[in-house]
């Protein structure tokens, strides 16, 4: 049977991508500073490790992330995410795992290091890409989804991890979060994930014909008027990749030391460890509905204006954090921060699907990630060295929340590129609409 005659599934199988998506992204959690944080001050006491040495696995890892992104992204469009996330699972559990018993600093960053990179150069581009490849119309709300799964491991682990720590140390909770993480993530992704609708038959979003992305952007969308399949070297050269790219690294650097340090901020605030946790859970909380919730906003409003809403809003977020010694604030900062923080995977997601199309958008992503990516490696490491000189987080918190203001700022810059789709295919040199009216 011709696949034009296939009927229709009734479930739009770019929602099982998605699920997968977000499994992935829930699998990477203890590569993330929000979710390695709970792991920071029993791993310094025991092992006699300072945090720039912990913060500094992840600092690499990220480093070397961003080197390889580029890489990575080529082969998610030309493999397919199917391949590249049952990779990645496999990749995670090689790496993951051994931590639970790593005694040397060595060991540690040729494992942690690793998965950071798994991370960072090829799961969210490649989770990413899948759902934007599957959607345009529910582009938005599918990747809100995706980004959830992160906000939800930070949620659930976090307590978890916690409550292992507590009971059974640190190295037992590392193996039995790692473990789950790699047993969900890589016989779904080998089962569930395809390239593109098209390859079933189907048209993005589950629509009945051609998707409306096809002729015409989103409603509400900050796409142009004509959504185009931009190819690499075509995106390279318009004004918004770069100021994208800018923005996103200053938010990154500011947000990555931020997430990495979370608990010891709020425990030299003065709040108990536990306390401290469970608020982060709470963040986690807010960072699910905050992914879902700015993934609707952005397919109805442009998407770059809710995308400087959310770096805006958080570093007015962390300026706040470092004057909160009370449960009642830190509560209210926990959950907006969470809500907004949320917000910002899922609608850079959004940003650079709706601008470039869905041909070339794993290379695309990729080629932006190592700059974006490298900023997000010294966050961390730059917050444990003024900890460490210091003895306060007050100074470079306060930097953090400053950057991530002038991020927002720089996003509104922005502007989409705009091209005809015939010059743009033929791979002519295209000319940014507010470029050529200057």
């Amino acid at each position: 049977m011709p696949p034009a005659a296939r009927s229709r599934p009734r479930i739009f199988h770019g929602w099982w991508v998605t699920l997968v998506a977000v499994l992935a992204m829930f699998a990477a959690t203890l590569t993330g500073g929000s979710g390695f944080s709970v792991f920071v001050l029993p791993m310094s006491a025991d092992l006699g490790w300072d945090r720039k040495t912990l913060a500094g696995a992840l600092g690499l890892g990220t480093i070397l992330g961003a080197v390889t992104a580029p890489f990575f992204g080529r082969l998610v469009d030309r493999y397919g995410a199917r391949v590249m996330l049952t990779a990645t699972g496999l990749g995670l559990a090689v790496t993951l795992l051994p931590i639970a018993w790593v005694r040397l600093p060595l060991f540690f960053y040729l494992c942690y290091s690793g998965a950071r990179l798994i991370d960072m150069g090829v799961l969210n581009t490649a989770a990413t890409t899948a759902v934007a490849n599957w959607f345009v119309r529910l582009r938005g709300r599918a990747l809100g989804l995706t980004m959830a799964g992160n906000a939800i491991g930070v949620a659930l682990v976090t307590p978890l991890a916690q409550w292992i720590i507590v009971g059974w140390g640190w190295r037992v909770a590392w193996f039995v979060i790692a473990l789950a993480a790699v047993l969900l993530l890589t016989p779904l992704a080998w089962w569930l994930v395809r390239r593109r609708p098209e390859d079933l038959g189907l048209h993005p979003d589950g629509d009945p014909g051609p998707a409306a992305g096809a002729s015409g952007a989103r409603a509400g969308s900050s796409a142009a008027p004509l959504q185009v399949d931009w190819p690499l070297g075509a995106a390279l050269r318009t004004r918004a990749f770069w100021l994208l790219v800018l923005s996103g690294s200053l938010t990154m650097f500011a947000i990555a030391g931020m997430s990495f340090h979370q608990i010891p901020v709020l425990v030299a605030n003065g709040l108990d460890p536990s306390l401290a946790a469970w608020l982060v859970s709470l963040y986690g909380f807010g960072w699910t509905f905050g992914s879902v919730a700015w993934g609707l906003v952005a397919e109805r409003v442009p998407a770059r204006y809710a995308l400087a809403g959310t770096y805006l809003l958080s570093g007015v977020c962390m300026l706040a954090v470092i004057r909160i010694h009370d449960l009642t604030p830190a509560i209210l900062y926990a959950g907006l921060y969470g809500l907004v923080n949320g917000g910002k995977e899922t609608v850079d997601a959004v940003v650079w699907a709706d601008y470039y199309g869905r041909r070339s958008l794993g290379a695309i992503r990729g080629y932006s990630r190592p700059l974006m990516v490298g900023a997000n490696a010294g966050g961390g490491f730059v917050a444990g060295w003024a900890y460490d000189s210091l003895g306060s987080y007050a100074v470079i918190i306060t930097a953090f929340g400053l950057l991530a203001i002038l991020g927002g700022l720089l996003v509104l810059l922005a502007r989409p590129p705009v091209q005809s789709s015939l010059d743009v295919r033929a791979g002519k040199l295209p000319v940014d609409a507010e470029l050529a009216a200057q």
